[in-house]
Order: structure tokens, then C-alpha cells, then sequence
């Protein structure tokens, strides 16, 4: 089988320099024509359109790491009139499980094999080893089975025999990491505000990192970046949502399951997109009229 890597931006470069680590040839496609700076190597051949695809005489498997939404979804359909029966898709967009289900379809009617997988661990676990759940149809291709295996850490991978799984618990783990950020988020907020004690947010965050119930991923990159600026001032008070945990909490009110503390982390970075919220003008202008309560 021959493996080509479309979309070569962060996480998709990162996947195409661990196949290439690992001894795999493999093609790779991108609009950005800068990609080919970094990829100038003798086991990764740039495909100057698609439609080279076609022109295959192994079997075609291919790994989508383009945005969800338009580009993978345009992408999905260009493909299905250039592959050929029995190639198989393997789309780690992170896409809403719904249209991942709908390329499923799309993919089936040509005998072709679409494949959902939601890839966690960032863009160092894509060049080192990543976490992945796979969803599709059963059987797997064992030689493809073991090639994502490869790119993952030890017993961070899973196939999950349903079209659309991978995708919805991806989907499902985004937001319980919008949770975990925003309970983070708030105790350094209360740690840094406070005026009972002085803590250097670093060593605090560093002391939790190791070995506490809390120990975890999230917790050693603000560590790596506290280390380096205490005050974090690279960063703005605007944090946006990519769209996750938001088909989480309309999923979880179809099912009627309470995630609460999901909803309020969607919610709270939706408020911190606005610099001066109005919902807060509103609530200061209702105190004023009922109570003459000046906002100062």
C-alpha cells in the first residue's frame, strides 16, 4: 500500500516526518507550495494534484489532516471519483461525527473504505507518538491496523468497529478538556489574586506535576509556559472555541445528560471573546435602575 499525507501543516507535517522515521515512502500533498522546503527528502514524494492518485498501481491510503468543515468536506468528494475500490480514507480532521458518518456513505457506494480518526497528544504526539481512536468498518486492514498502531503510544490506540466513533469520542474528550482547562484556568486565577500568601505560579504548578491526583498534560505545558513568563504575556484575555465541546453540548442535550461544567468552560470562552460583554452592561444597568448601584 502507498500512504500519501494530505495536509502537511502542523499536525499533518508532524504524522508525515514520523512515517518517514519509521522507513515509510510516502506522498504528500499541500496548496501551501512552502511546504515543499520541509519536506525536501528522498522518501516523501510531492504530488502536484490529486489526481495523481488515480494513476496508483498499489493500494491508495490515504491520511487526511485537513480542517473540519469546507476544506475537509470538499476534499471527501474530490477523492471519491479519484480513488479506486478498496483504497481507504483515514480522516483525522477531528470533524463533527455526523458528517464523518455522511463521507462514510459518500466513500461506500465506490467500495472505497473510510476510516474516522480522532488524534490526540498535539503536534509533539504526532511526531513522536500520539493517541488515536479509529472508527469504521470492520475489518481493518491489518496492515494498515499496525502502521497507526506504530504512530502511537504504547496503549494509546484503539479501533472502534462503528463508522463515525472515532470522531464522537474525540468529540467527547475536546470537551472534557475544555472542563479540565477551565478548572486549571480558575484556581491559577484564584492562586494569583489572592493577598494571603505570595506563590510563584511556576513552582506551584511544577509541585502539582509531579506525582499529584491533578498530574497531568495540561498541567506541564502551563508549567512550560509560566516558567518562561510568569505573567503570560504572549497571550491575550481571548480564548477561542474550535467547535468540540460545543457538538458536545448539543449532543449531550439530545441524549437529555447533564455536563455542566462542559457547558460553562464553552460558555465562559464565548464570553471572553468580547472585550467589554454586554450581558455585563446589561446586569450593571438593571442593578443601577433597582438599587442605584454604581459600577466603578
Amino acid at each position: 500500500m502507498k500512504i500519501t499525507v494530505i495536509g502537511l501543516g502542523k499536525m499533518g507535517l508532524a504524522l508525515a516526518k514520523q512515517l518517514m522515521k519509521q522507513g515509510q515512502h510516502i506522498n504528500g500533498f499541500d496548496l501551501n507550495p512552502l511546504i515543499v522546503d520541509q519536506l525536501e527528502t528522498d522518501k516523501c514524494q510531492l504530488l502536484p494534484d490529486l489526481s495523481a492518485l488515480s494513476d496508483n498501481a498499489e493500494k491508495n491510503v490515504v491520511f487526511s489532516l485537513l480542517p473540519s468543515g469546507e476544506p475537509t468536506t470538499s476534499t471527501m468528494k474530490a477523492l471519491k471519483d479519484i480513488l479506486k475500490q478498496n483504497d481507504m480514507v483515514i480522516d483525522f480532521s477531528n470533524s463533527f461525527y455526523k458528517d464523518s458518518l455522511a463521507n462514510f456513505d459518500l466513500f461506500k457506494a465506490n467500495g472505497i473504505r473510510y476510516y474516522d480518526c480522532g488524534i490526540s497528544g498535539g503536534v509533539e504526539g504526532a511526531l513522536h507518538g500520539a493517541c488515536m481512536m479509529v472508527g469504521g468498518p470492520d475489518p481493518l486492514d491489518q496492515q494498515l491496523n499496525d502502521v497507526l498502531a506504530s504512530l502511537c503510544v504504547d496503549g494509546g490506540y484503539r479501533f472502534y468497529p462503528e463508522p463515525g466513533s472515532g470522531h464522537y469520542l474525540k468529540m467527547v474528550h475536546n470537551g472534557i478538556e475544555y472542563g479540565m482547562m477551565q478548572a486549571i484556568a480558575e484556581g491559577l486565577h484564584l492562586i494569583n489574586e489572592q493577598s494571603h500568601y505570595k506563590f510563584n505560579l511556576d513552582e506551584v504548578v511544577g509541585n502539582w506535576s509531579k506525582g499529584s491526583i491533578i498530574e497531568s498534560a495540561l498541567l506541564d505545558n502551563i508549567y512550560d509556559e509560566l516558567n518562561q513568563d510568569a505573567l503570560l504575556g504572549n497571550f491575550q484575555h481571548k480564548v477561542a472555541a474550535s467547535g468540540e465541546a460545543k457538538w458536545m453540548v448539543n449532543e449531550a442535550l439530545a441524549e437529555e445528560v447533564p455536563t455542566p461544567v462542559i457547558a460553562l468552560s464553552l460558555m465562559n470562552r464565548n464570553a471572553s471573546l468580547h472585550e467589554v460583554s454586554f450581558s455585563n452592561q446589561v446586569i450593571s444597568a438593571m442593578r443601577y435602575r433597582f438599587g442605584g448601584h454604581k459600577e466603578y
